[in-house]
């Protein structure tokens, strides 16, 4: 069987050694293997897009950040030394004067604490924030995905439109007598054909720029093979319970929520300003013109809030606590509002996915297969033909426009439920990967 295949007088040259060909075999099988190693489903996409994401290296930093300005506003202030050296004349004697001033800064009861909480209130807003990047990292590179893995799809099925309608343009020329009937249909063909390849070319820029929509996330070097679901069937969901965790857990809400705590937190601060902080001052010292004497002295070193007791600060924050109060509000409905549309589009594109179910793509090919070898046959006319081509056309579009408005429709409800586990919740779907590679 292999001797064949090793005579020089083959494949390979007279000079050529089995190093050489054993060279080449693990040359191909690496190349292979790496080409192999391309294929990505929804898990890689979603690993590798929160790995390679800038954004969330970004935002951890910023979080290791407010975790040290925390424990700075959490430290006791340093103190002040204040070292005087002079000479003072009394009663005609003169001598030295030499003093040591200690001031210790001490805050007001609870402002160093109240300053913690500040800072712990602008981390929970950033942890808020990480998890919606994140959660929206995740969503999109699957959304883009898709979108790049339909817009392939349908280049592909185009493509072979051209091909199926240039076979039939041969066809046409190959006769050995050109009848006006048939250079008719010959123009059509070839005006059909440029719509097509003008077509072709709009979806091959569309597919260009979902890949680097999709890159933007994954940032790899070369188009993988996506191996991704399709669906026959959408999950039901409790609207009730749905719309329940969209409220307890949807990030504009959190945030708003962490807005609100952040403002309560200033206007404690606001209302502490006329408290001031104080010092402890003491003092040594020694007076040696005349009469030595030493000293010591110990006080308290305050400001007196006599002129401003900072109820402007107050005002402000009191409004400012109550526009946070608003803007929840507001984020609420908005949410509300926003799960609502969310959840009828999802309910409409489940209805389309059963209508333009994916059995489909099978009557499809099979109904292209007959137009073909009737048209060949003479049984039916070219307008006939081109016209059910066109239909056909439509509905294989159409199906996977049905496929992608319900997995965009699906990450929404995802997204506005700040949901993580998308894979989990995708085992509920009735999934098929019989049409991934066709």
């Amino acid at each position: 069987m292999y001797s064949s295949f090793l005579r020089p007088n083959r494949l390979f040259p007279k000079t050529t050694s089995i190093p050489t060909i054993a060279i080449f075999l693990l040359v191909h099988v690496s190349v292979y293997s790496e080409s192999k190693s391309k294929e990505l489903g929804l898990n890689e996409i979603i690993n590798i897009a929160e790995k390679n994401s800038p954004l969330l290296m970004s935002m951890n930093s910023d979080l290791e950040s407010l975790y040290y300005k925390k424990k700075q506003e959490g430290m006791t202030q340093n103190p002040s030394v204040t070292i005087d050296y002079g000479q003072r004349k009394a009663a005609n004697e003169s001598g030295a004067e030499y003093s040591l001033q200690f001031e210790q800064p001490v805050y007001y009861p609870g402002r160093k604490e109240l300053k913690q909480l500040l800072v712990d209130n602008d981390a929970k807003i950033k942890e808020v924030q990480y998890l919606e990047a994140n959660n929206s990292i995740r969503l999109n590179s699957v959304k883009f995905a898709y979108r790049y893995f339909i817009a392939d799809k349908k280049r592909n099925h185009v493509k072979e439109r051209i091909r199926r309608l240039s076979k039939m343009e041969t066809y046409i020329k190959a006769r050995p007598f050109i009848t006006p009937q048939a250079k008719t249909d010959l123009f059509i063909i070839e005006r059909r054909l440029l719509g097509l390849k003008k077509h072709f070319n709009d979806l091959e820029l569309d597919a260009s720029k979902n890949y680097e929509s999709m890159n933007f996330f994954l940032r790899i070097e070369s188009a993988p093979i996506l191996s991704l679901p399709f669906f026959n069937d959408g999950i039901k969901f409790d609207n009730a319970e749905l719309q329940k965790r969209s409220m307890d857990q949807n990030p504009m809400i959190l945030a708003a929520k962490g807005e609100m705590e952040k403002a309560k937190t200033e206007l404690r601060i606001a209302n502490l300003e006329k408290y001031p902080d104080y010092s402890v001052v003491s003092q040594i010292g020694e007076d040696r013109s005349g009469v030595s004497n030493r000293f010591f002295d110990l006080g308290l070193k305050f400001r007196v809030p006599v002129w401003d007791q900072y109820q402007n600060k107050v005002s402000s924050a009191e409004t400012n606590l109550e526009a946070k109060a608003n803007k929840l509000t507001y984020q609420e409905n908005l949410i509300v509002m926003t799960f609502n549309q969310a959840f009828l589009d999802y309910e409409q594109s489940k209805v389309n996915i059963k209508l333009f179910n994916l059995l489909k793509l099978d009557e499809i090919e099979r109904d292209l297969n007959f137009a073909d070898v009737e048209f060949t046959k003479a049984r039916i006319q070219l307008i006939s033909y081109l016209e059910l081509e066109n239909q056909l056309h439509e509905t294989h579009h159409a199906i996977l426009d049905a496929q992608l408005t319900h997995i965009e429709a699906f990450l929404n409800l995802l997204y506005i439920t700040n949901e993580k586990e998308i894979l989990g919740v995708l085992k509920n779907a009735s999934q098929t990967f019989e049409y991934n590679f066709k």
